[in-house]
C-alpha cells in the first residue's frame, strides 16, 4: 500500500487523489493484497498501482471492446488465494466480458485472456466469483433479466454451467452462497426480490422480498447480513436468511440515483455514496453517522469501495457524473495493533521467567529422583537432596526465576558425584582394600573421592544432560 502515517487516528483523512479518467467512473474494486485498484467508467478500464499511485499499462484488446461509447459498468478481482498473479474481470454496457491477468517479471503488465460478448449483448449489471478447490466460477447478471454462470480455468477458457432468464427481476447484484451446493443469490433492482438459484442448473429454489427497490447490494463476509441502497431514504441493513430489515441509515437523498453501499472495517462500518459529493460513514451497530468525507463540492458519488489492511483501513470514492472533474479520492485511517508483544510488558516478562524457573525445578527434581532410584534404591539421606531443593522451592518467586541451566547442571553434577562417593565407600566397606579410618564422614568422602578420581571410574548413568528452553 501507499505510505501512511504511524499515528493512530479516530477519523479518516484524505491521502490523495488519482487523476486520469476523463468521464464518469462507474465501478471500483481493490485487489486481494490491497496493492492494485481497478476503476471502470465511460472511458474504459484502468488499473492503478496504489503504492506508486500510478496508472499501469492496459493490455491490447479487440476493437469491439475498445468501443468509446461502451462504458465499463462493473468489475471484480477473481484471484485465487494461492495465486501470485492478480486476475481482473469486468463487464460493459454492450454486454462484453473482459478478463485481464498479470504478466511479466515485475507483474506491471496485464494480458487480455477473455474479450467476448455474452448473452444477447445487453448491459452487464453485476459480476461475482467463487473458488472451490480447483474450480473457479464467474456469474453475471444482465439488464435483459438473464443470469449466467461459467467455470473459468485462468487460461482463457469459459465453460458454461447454466444460463437462465428471470420472469420479472433485473439482477442488480449476484453473490455465491458459502455452501457446497454453490447456490447463487440474485438481488432484483426494481422489485426488491431476492432469489436463490440452484448452483447446478439455475432453478429458483427460494424467494423473499427485501423492499420496494434496490439500488445496490453488499453481502458481509460471514454471509449473515446484507446492505442495500434503498433509493428512498438511504441505506438499510437486512438479515440474509429472510430479508428482515434490522436498521436504516438515513441520508435524505435529494434525487433517487442508485448509489453503492459497502461494509468497512471488518463489517463494523457502513460506507455509501451520495448525490451531494459526500461519502457517508455510519457505525453499523449503532446506526449513528461517524463521519462525512467530502469527495467533491456537488458532484454525485455513486461509486465507493473499501479495503482493510493489517494496520489501516481505506475508503475509495469516485466521481460519477460527466459534468465534473472525474477523480478517485483515497481516505485512510490508521488503526492500533490488536496484539502487543508480551516482552514489552514487565509483568508479562516476570511471569514468563517465573514459569520457566518452575519448569526447570520440576525437571531437575524429576531427574534427581530417577538417578536416586538407579544409584541407591533407597531414600536420599545426605549430600544435595530433594529436601534441600525443596527449601529452594519455598523461596520467593522473585528468586525462583533466577535459576539458570548452569545452576541446575552444577546441582545435579554435585549430587551425582556425592552418590558415586557413597556408593564407592559402601562397596569398599564390603571388601578389604579400603585404607581409610571411619572417624569422619567428610574425611571418608574426601579420601574416597580422591581414590575414585585416581581409578577413573566411569558410569553410564553419571553422564546426565539437561535440555531446557532458554
Amino acid at each position: 500500500m501507499f505510505f501512511l502515517s504511524n499515528n493512530d487516528c479516530k477519523e479518516y483523512h484524505l491521502e490523495g487523489r488519482l487523476l486520469g479518467h476523463r468521464n464518469a467512473i462507474n465501478c471500483l474494486t481493490v485487489s486481494r493484497n490491497g496493492s492494485l485498484l481497478a476503476s471502470g467508467g465511460s472511458d474504459g478500464m484502468r488499473i492503478w498501482d496504489l503504492k506508486k499511485r500510478l496508472q499501469l499499462p492496459t493490455p491490447r484488446q479487440s476493437p469491439a471492446i475498445r468501443n468509446p461509447v461502451d462504458p465499463v459498468t462493473c468489475a471484480c478481482w477473481i484471484t485465487r488465494q494461492e495465486a501470485t498473479r492478480e486476475t481482473l474481470c469486468f463487464g460493459t454496457g454492450l454486454g462484453f466480458l473482459g478478463i485481464w491477468q498479470q504478466q511479466g517479471e515485475g507483474l506491471e503488465n496485464f494480458d487480455a485472456k477473455v474479450s467476448r460478448r455474452i448473452g444477447n449483448g445487453k448491459e452487464i449489471m453485476c459480476l461475482t466469483y467463487d473458488h472451490a478447490g480447483d474450480d473457479t466460477r464467474i456469474a453475471s447478471g444482465t439488464r435483459d433479466r438473464r443470469v449466467q454462470v461459467w467455470s473459468f480455468n485462468f487460461k482463457g477458457l469459459l465453460i458454461p454451467i447454466f444460463s437462465v432468464e428471470l420472469s420479472t427481476t433485473i439482477p442488480r447484484t449476484v453473490n455465491f452462497k458459502h455452501s457446497a451446493s454453490r447456490n447463487l443469490l440474485v438481488f432484483g433492482m426494481y422489485d426488491g426480490e431476492v432469489h436463490t438459484l440452484r448452483g447446478t442448473d439455475g432453478v429458483i429454489i427460494a424467494t423473499y422480498n427485501a423492499g420496494p427497490m434496490i439500488g445496490h447490494t453488499a453481502v458481509d463476509a460471514s454471509h449473515t447480513l446484507f446492505l442495500i441502497d434503498n433509493v428512498m431514504n438511504g441505506f438499510s441493513l437486512h438479515q440474509l436468511d429472510d430479508g428482515a430489515c434490522i436498521r436504516t441509515y438515513n441520508t435524505d437523498p435529494v434525487k433517487t440515483f442508485p448509489k453503492q453501499v459497502v461494509f468497512g472495517e471488518k463489517a463494523t462500518l457502513v460506507v455509501g455514496g451520495s448525490d451531494a459529493g459526500i461519502i457517508y460513514v455510519f457505525d453499523k451497530n449503532e446506526g449513528t453517522l461517524k463521519q462525512e468525507l467530502q469527495h467533491a463540492d456537488k458532484a454525485r458519488v455513486q461509486t465507493v469501495a473499501t479495503y482493510d489492511g493489517t494496520h489501516h483501513s481505506i475508503i475509495f470514492g469516485a466521481t460519477s457524473v460527466n459534468d465534473a472533474e472525474p477523480n478517485i479520492s483515497i481516505w485512510s485511517r490508521q488503526r492500533k495493533s490488536v496484539t502487543t508483544p508480551t516482552s514489552n510488558h514487565p509483568l508479562g516478562s516476570a511471569f514468563k521467567n517465573f514459569v520457566r524457573g518452575i519448569f526447570q525445578l520440576a525437571v531437575a527434581m524429576a531427574l534427581m529422583a530417577y538417578i536416586s532410584t538407579v544409584f541407591m534404591g533407597q531414600r536420599i539421606t545426605s549430600g544435595i537432596s530433594l529436601e534441600s531443593l525443596g527449601e529452594f522451592w519455598r523461596k520467593p518467586a522473585a528468586q525462583a526465576h533466577e535459576l539458570t541451566n548452569d545452576d541446575i547442571r552444577v546441582l545435579v553434577e554435585t549430587y551425582i558425584e556425592d552418590r558415586r562417593v557413597e556408593q564407592y565407600i559402601k562397596d569398599r566397606r564390603m571388601g578389604d582394600d579400603l585404607e581409610i579410618e571411619p572417624s569422619s564422614a567428610e574425611n571418608r568422602k574426601r579420601t574416597a573421592r580422591a581414590k575414585l578420581n585416581s581409578d577413573k571410574l566411569h558410569d553410564e548413568e553419571t553422564h546426565a544432560v539437561i535440555i531446557l528452553a532458554n
